[in-house]
């Protein structure tokens, strides 16, 4: 059987994952990419560089464009209530 994984945790592939559906789903906390670009905006604003965490891996052509990369959370059956639900992300309620 083919092993089926997704991206973004959203509800209905959690929802999938606790009914063995699929393996496991890809989670980048939006809360915190929220707060990154926050970040940014305010340092841009104030004539500021904005912070990054990496400075070789997106080059678009012309150049190696600096970025800011979130740390993938690989979610399966295993961890989704330490990770999405004890996090805050989604309630228990969301899950079912």
């Amino acid at each position: 059987m083919p092993v089926v994984t997704g991206q973004d945790a959203e509800i209905p592939s959690v929802k999938s994952i606790r009914g063995g559906e699929q393996y496991s789903t890809v989670f980048k906390d939006t809360r915190e990419l929220a707060k990154v670009t926050v970040g940014m905006v305010n340092a841009m604003l104030e004539g500021k560089e904005p912070e990054v965490n990496d400075t070789t891996t997106y080059n678009n052509g012309v150049k190696v464009v600096p970025s800011y990369l979130l740390q993938p959370v690989p979610v399966t059956a295993a961890n989704i209530e330490d990770v999405l639900v004890k996090s805050g992300y989604y309630t228990e309620d969301q899950l079912k």
